[in-house]
């Protein structure tokens, strides 16, 4: 989830949008840059299609009640992130731009796993820290290069890249993994950042609102291992994901409110197991060394849509935005049944902070009722009804997560955002007390 917003603001601060001409020096307060403008060197190189940029980002959370185990402890996670892009258009005749997104990403604690959920659950559908995942690696994330046709009416974009970027485009900013977006993602066969997969996908720009997208990408467990993260390898591929979007992004009102609306959908051909049916037949428990009957195919599809409420108008984040979102995945396959959340933000609450964020968001995931049947079974099986028996299998049910953050640009390159997290049923365990988490993320921009 954290590669769409990094992306949205990596993209900022490197040049592709534009600022006021100023020669920022190292640690000017109003700089976007940690850095600097390099004595105007930045400006230059970016009129001339080169952009970089280079940001830290920390996630600590703490749990101060609740959870399964209530013993209160710090987890942190960080990731540093390049980016460097060229777009041809501003040297050439060439309508095409080149992308390269680097990661390293060190997974030091996770509180979800440590305190808030059971470690039977057998999954983390959340995470306290949203950055946490996927190991602590050097990763090439993005290696893409995207090519204009007709003036842009069509954009063909092929490379390594994560699909959650180009097919779940929106901006979230919460600490916790799901109010970050219900985003397809959750579905084990969709790798989200940091993992990159080579894919292709077209855009038509139907009208200056209104696009349609199609692609096909890689599904490939063997890049989110370690020694693959800078690998730029075909091998190892299971089969293909098949996504498609339908996007508006609409201005509404004399003020031309900005929206961002979309619903999408995939399709894969990957071989996946039955969340409950063995391969003979009946529960998968009640003869577990013949493994789970195998489906040829996943499918998922998700809605999203964001609108700015009040505020300047145009491209302002001044002012009220409202977010909801909702994702599905098939029964047959999948632990995750469905999910959805809602949020709001509010950017420049005070006259004197215009450019702070308060920010409150809740999501529910449902765990499938097929998956903890066969859980149910094979407790029975086994005689085990004790919840505190370690051997006992927690049968999945559902989580409601909340948080609520302030965001402060201390200054134009670092921003603070403390947040308070509660979970109900976390881990989507419903024998598992409600958990409190407060945290806070820091970001740099060099």
């Amino acid at each position: 989830m954290v590669m769409r917003k990094m992306i949205a603001s990596l993209l900022a601060v490197s040049g592709c949008y534009t600022f006021s001409a100023s020669a920022y020096d190292t640690f000017d307060w109003d700089s976007p840059w940690a850095f600097g403008d390099w004595g105007g060197m930045r400006e230059e190189l970016s009129n001339e299609g080169f952009n970089f940029g280079l940001q830290y980002l920390n996630e600590t959370a703490a749990n101060v009640a609740g959870g399964y185990d209530t013993s209160t402890d710090v987890g942190t996670s960080d990731q540093t992130t390049a980016l460097f892009s060229y777009d041809l258009s501003k040297m050439t005749d060439v309508d095409g731009q080149l992308s390269v997104i680097l990661t390293n990403r060190n997974n030091h604690r996770l509180i979800t796993s440590e305190r808030t959920s059971d470690p039977r659950s057998g999954t983390i559908p959340n995470l306290t820290q949203e950055v946490w995942g996927y190991g602590s690696v050097n990763r090439i994330t993005r290696l893409s290069y995207t090519q204009g046709i007709a003036d842009r009416r069509f954009q063909l974009t092929f490379g390594k890249m994560t699909p959650t970027a180009d097919f779940f485009p929106s901006y979230p900013e919460f600490q916790s993994l799901l109010n970050s977006g219900t985003v397809p993602g959750i579905s084990p066969i969709w790798y989200g950042w940091p993992i990159g997969s080579w894919g292709a996908h077209l855009t038509w720009n139907i009208t200056p609102e209104v696009y349609l997208r199609a692609g096909v990408f890689q599904q490939n467990p063997e890049l989110t291992k370690n020694d693959k993260g800078m690998s730029l390898t075909f091998s190892g591929g299971q089969g293909e994901i098949y996504p498609v979007l339908l996007g508006w992004r609409p201005h509404w009102g004399p003020k031309n409110l900005t929206g961002n609306y979309f619903i999408g959908a995939f399709y894969s051909n990957v071989t996946a197991d039955d969340v409950y049916e063995g391969k003979n037949g009946g529960a998968e428990a009640l003869n577990p060394s013949e493994g789970y009957k195998k489906h040829n195919n996943k499918r998922a599809a998700w809605i999203y849509l964001d609108q700015q409420l009040t505020g300047p108008g145009g491209e302002s984040k001044q002012g009220l935005k409202a977010y909801i979102n909702g994702e599905i995945n098939d029964k047959s396959t999948s632990v995750l049944q469905y999910a959805y959340g809602a949020g709001v933000y509010y950017t420049g609450l005070f006259d004197n902070r215009p450019d702070d964020v308060i920010g409150f968001g809740t999501s529910y995931i449902k765990i499938n009722d097929r998956w903890s049947d066969n859980r149910s079974i094979a407790n029975n099986i086994a005689g085990i009804t004790d919840y505190s028996n370690p051997l006992y299998l927690p049968p999945g049910s559902g989580e409601l997560s909340t948080e609520i953050f302030y965001r402060i640009k201390a200054t134009g390159w670092l921003t603070l955002q403390p947040n308070i997290q509660y979970y109900h049923s976390p881990g989507a365990v419903n024998r598992v007390p409600n958990a409190w988490v407060i945290g806070i993320q820091t970001k740099i921009d060099f």
